[in-house]
């Protein structure tokens, strides 16, 4: 024997909120409405990623213009102990002053000229060693 459910279950089962969605109309006004919000809200998006990107920007342009003043400093520095590796041959310290600053600039081969001028002054020198090792000696 086959039960069926009653009339007013079966509607139960099937909710309204589809027939709702399908079925409503928006106003020509609502309509507008939603349409301006939207584009409103996502104008204020983009408004806040440029303004964030424009800050990102500013920070990585002062970030470069220190590293740009720090290089011309090591390299002021570098050239200023070269000149007295010119006047006083002879002083290990000078040469592994002249290597580090050289190292910090990237320039590993001139580094390495100058740790190897100052482990031939003194060849127990630590921390000429250490630099040697880390340029490549």
């Amino acid at each position: 024997m086959k039960h069926k459910l009653p009339h007013v279950e079966t509607i139960a089962l099937f909710p309204r909120n589809l027939r709702f969605i399908t079925e409503g109309k928006f106003t020509e006004r609502q309509s507008r409405n939603i349409k301006v919000t939207l584009v409103s809200a996502v104008s204020l998006f983009l408004l806040v990623l440029i303004f964030l990107q424009s800050i990102t920007l500013w920070y990585n342009i002062r970030e470069q213009q220190t590293l740009v003043l720090e290089r011309e400093q090591l390299q002021n520095e570098a050239a200023y102990w070269e000149q007295v590796a010119n006047k006083y041959q002879g002083y290990r310290d000078v040469y592994y002053r002249i290597a580090s600053i050289q190292y910090k600039l990237g320039n590993y081969n001139e580094s390495q000229k100058y740790v190897k001028k100052a482990l031939e002054l003194d060849p127990n020198f630590p921390q000429g060693h250490v630099l040697g090792a880390q340029v490549g000696l």
